[in-house]
């Protein structure tokens, strides 16, 4: 029988880590935000079975959850993987440099999202919830725990920090998850909580929520590595001093329609969902 190596460890534990992080046992605050959908199917945008039956009108779900992880590939997880990168511990030790350019690029998210308040609002709440979480999971690791606590300090110095993509980064880096695996495990929270809102909504049900993961998750899966792959690139090949920044570059909103409807949430007569 064979022996277990280190890598076949770090490995084991690389999956506790993740699934630990998709567990809804741990409150990140996803199930709380539609991600838009709320508003766009309020709006006629989006559609539920039974409607688009009899009006031949709107998206459907799986189209709507293909444009928010398309968005969230092409916007946040570039911003995923350089703060993945700043405190993965290959990195280095980090110190006052990692804390200054994860500062930057929380403060760089922020700028990308300040023209949907609704969006930036979620950003920081779930932000918030994750790293309060995280901590709360890992803070008996000395190391991994004062790296996490060193996060929300400085998310908590900042007016208007701490958001999601920037803090997801932070705390897969500081778990030591690499690239792939943390753009995956992004798009898959992203694809989860939107359909998660689409149940409870009434637009699906459970067993079509099921059916509509799989049917999305091979483009999905695609969209997230692609994007996360070309950050690192960027990165790799940019100096040292403006690493980070060449990672998040080419960060952009891709799916405007969805990014403008959502920006009328709070404008519905009643709402079920934050965002």
């Amino acid at each position: 029988m064979r022996e277990m190596t280190d890598n076949d460890v770090n490995g084991d534990m690389d999956d506790w880590a993740v699934w630990q992080l998709v567990d809804p046992l741990l409150p990140t605050g996803g199930f709380a935000h539609s991600q838009g959908l709320e508003s766009a199917a309020h709006s006629r945008l989006v559609a539920g079975l039974d409607e688009r039956v009899r009006d031949q009108t709107g998206w459907d779900v799986d189209t709507f959850c293909f444009e928010a992880v398309r968005n969230a590939s092409t916007l946040m997880i570039p911003f995923v993987e350089a703060a993945r990168g700043l405190h993965h511990p290959a990195a280095g030790a980090g110190g006052e440099k990692t804390s200054t350019d994860w500062e930057w690029l929380d403060r760089r998210l922020g700028a990308h999202l300040a023209g949907n308040h609704v969006a930036n609002r979620a950003s920081v709440a779930m932000g918030a919830a994750l790293i309060r979480a995280a901590i709360a999971a890992y803070e008996q690791d000395e190391k991994i725990g004062q790296k996490l606590k060193e996060v929300r300090r400085i998310s908590r110095a900042e007016k208007s920090g701490g958001h999601l993509a920037t803090t997801f980064g932070a705390v897969v880096g500081c778990l030591g998850l690499s690239t792939r695996r943390a753009a995956r495990l992004f798009a898959y929270l992203t694809l989860r909580d939107a359909l998660s809102a689409a149940t409870r909504l009434n637009l699906i049900g459970p067993l079509e929520a099921a059916a509509s993961m799989r049917r999305c998750s091979h483009r999905c899966d695609e969209m997230a590595t692609a994007a996360a792959s070309s950050a690192a690139a960027l990165r790799a090949d940019a100096s040292k001093d403006f690493a980070v920044a060449a990672a998040v570059s080419r960060a952009a909103n891709t799916s405007p329609l969805t990014d403008l409807i959502q920006g009328g949430h709070d404008a519905l007569y009643s709402r079920l969902f934050s965002s």
